[in-house]
């Protein structure tokens, strides 16, 4: 009886065990353990920017809109004009600490040229990004409207814009005409093209922010495809120029 029950305990004792090592997961590495405050943060978006987006131009008729945008390549910019920026870089280098070049005075003074100007202390230009635009028509009753389309977008987010239509009144006052909301929210390129249907086109204007490679922003306005605005921050000040599409009205400042 005794050699029974030892014979049984052995039998269980082997069970046992058996089940142990049948259960028992293979080994695996462990995965390390991840340190919330070693990971790195999120890039800032580029569109959280201390310039906020510069407003359209006004309908201004000292400096008529409607022109021919740009110049025919041998043609020298305006001589008057040419002097103003020349001036005005001058102080746009002392205001910010930054190496500019002379411009070019058989070229016209556009984008392309004003940044191949700047951009010693810059870098390449990295990105850009649309702000918004504006078309001005005259309708035939005499009757001066602008389209206002501006783009959004929040980061990771899709693109949006909106769109706003308005009569213009004297010293730049405006009175929107209203739009349903399915036309003012992401308006589609054949509305705004009826819209432009409605009168004549006497001038357009654009804003775009230009990204630099040392992480420095250009906010441009451009009207009838000539500079008219620019802002630009650098080294701890901001210098902005307006009006810049004629030397009688261009105006600079350094803050």
């Amino acid at each position: 009886m005794h050699k029974r029950n030892i014979a049984f305990l052995i039998v269980a004792v082997l069970i046992a065990l058996a089940i142990f090592f049948y259960l028992k997961p293979a080994n695996t590495p462990e995965e390390p353990s991840v340190n919330p405050e070693t990971m790195g943060t999120a890039a800032p978006h580029s569109g959280a920017r201390l310039n906020k987006a510069a407003p359209p131009p006004p309908m201004d008729a000292a400096v008529p809109t409607g022109t021919a945008a740009g110049f025919l390549p041998t043609q020298m910019e305006d001589p008057k004009k040419f002097a103003a920026y020349q001036r005005h870089l001058q102080e746009m280098a002392s205001c910010l600490n930054m190496k500019i070049s002379a411009l070019d005075p058989q070229a016209e003074i556009n984008f392309e040229n004003f940044n191949a100007a700047i951009s010693a202390d810059l870098g390449d230009v990295v990105a850009q990004s649309d702000e918004w635009f504006t078309v001005d028509l005259k309708t035939p009753a005499g009757e001066v409207r602008r389209i206002y389309v501006e783009n959004s977008g929040q980061p990771g987010g899709e693109a949006s814009r909106t769109l706003k239509y308005s009569v213009m009144g004297p010293g730049g006052a405006q009175k929107e005409i209203p739009l349903a909301a399915e036309q003012a929210n992401n308006p589609t390129d054949t509305l705004i093209a009826s819209l432009e249907s409605d009168g004549s086109i006497i001038g357009k204007a654009n804003s775009r922010r230009i990204f630099y490679q040392n992480g420095d922003d250009l906010l441009l306005v451009e009207r009838d495809g000539k500079m008219y605005s620019f802002e630009l921050p650098h080294d701890g000040k901001v210098f902005t120029c307006t009006g810049a599409d004629s030397a009688v009205t261009m105006s600079c400042s350094c803050k």
